[in-house]
């Protein structure tokens, strides 16, 4: 039986543990899943439509969706997959490369809050920087995937999955907020709606787009507000960059969630690339999102047997 060449190109990028996260060989990976995707070109043809639709940019819409597609695989099949084969390699690369000092400041002044930004070129990557951080914040997660084996191999480190919440599963919107009041940041995207998961309808760049309603609800009840998130991974790393806390008092829940999708607009009109759901803007949001997770799903079909 032939071998999958998916499966051994994963063996050779796992072999070269954090080295693997950027480089020549790197690029090629992203090419070869990017190519084998199911749901590649579909992807691509929205994320271009919605950048068109946003009318922002004097670049390509074609040219800049081409861009976010392979953010996207970096992120999706790079970042995941080893960080699921050498967490402690990835968690070492984190510690050294991804600074969060700026959170770590306005943490130790403000107290407690609802971290939060959109889905970013290296999300999960930001989020284990957080998870290791004295930040410590809850994570909050759509579901159990391929990173949660991960969570548990950091030698030296108490099992992360205790600090991850499935939005998913019932009751995790209380779970955040009695964190946030026992002091404990929670983090919390907004930008990928699950099918189960309420919405509120925002204005973001000139458009309306759903997103998730449990941020404004969870800074009502927890009177804790929320730090708006961005940064811009490159090979050399990252810095965590935060706007002003944006205060529940005064603020209906609707309110809230609009004044903090408005602080995400400047970061994506200055790297569109960089934003990996731009089809949120799209109306048929909901089943293009179902098309590109099936196709990701088969992806990590044959990738699973790099992992075993």
């Amino acid at each position: 039986m032939r071998e999958d060449s998916l499966v051994v190109a994963a063996d050779e990028l796992i072999a070269r543990g954090s080295d693997a996260l950027f480089g020549p060989r790197t690029d090629e990976f992203v090419a070869m899943v990017g190519h084998q995707h199911p749901s590649g070109a579909l992807y691509k043809e929205a994320t271009a439509e919605a950048i068109a639709k946003a009318g922002l940019f004097g670049r390509s819409s074609v040219d800049v969706a081409s861009q976010v597609y392979e953010n996207f695989i970096w992120t999706h099949f790079v970042c995941k997959l080893l960080m699921a084969a050498t967490p402690k390699a990835i968690a070492e690369f984190a510690v050294a490369r991804l600074d969060v000092g700026e959170l770590s400041r306005v943490l130790a002044s403000q107290g407690s809050a609802i971290l939060s930004c959109f889905h970013y070129k290296g999300y999960p990557l930001m989020a284990l920087r957080l998870a290791i951080s004295p930040i410590a914040p809850l994570i909050s997660k759509a579901r159990v995937d391929v990173m949660d084996r991960g969570t548990k191999k950091l030698d030296g480190a108490a099992d992360l999955s205790e600090r991850v919440v499935h939005l998913s599963g019932r009751g995790a919107a209380l779970r955040m907020t009695h964190a946030l009041q026992r002091g404990t940041p929670v983090w919390v995207l907004l930008d990928v709606v699950l099918p189960s998961v309420r919405v509120t309808r925002t204005q973001f760049l000139g458009h309306e787009m759903n997103v998730g309603a449990g941020l404004g609800k969870i800074a009502r009840l927890s009177g804790r507000p929320c730090v708006p998130l961005f940064w811009e991974m490159k090979d050399s790393g990252a810095a965590l960059q935060v706007t002003a806390p944006l205060l529940p008092e005064g603020r209906s829940e609707d309110e809230m969630i609009q004044d903090f999708v408005n602080t995400q607009s400047a970061f994506i009109t200055e790297q569109p690339a960089h934003w990996l759901e731009w089809y949120s803007l799209l109306d048929e949001a909901p089943s293009l999102r179902a098309e590109v997770k099936k196709g990701n799903e088969e992806i990590w079909a044959r990738l699973a047997k790099a992992l075993e």
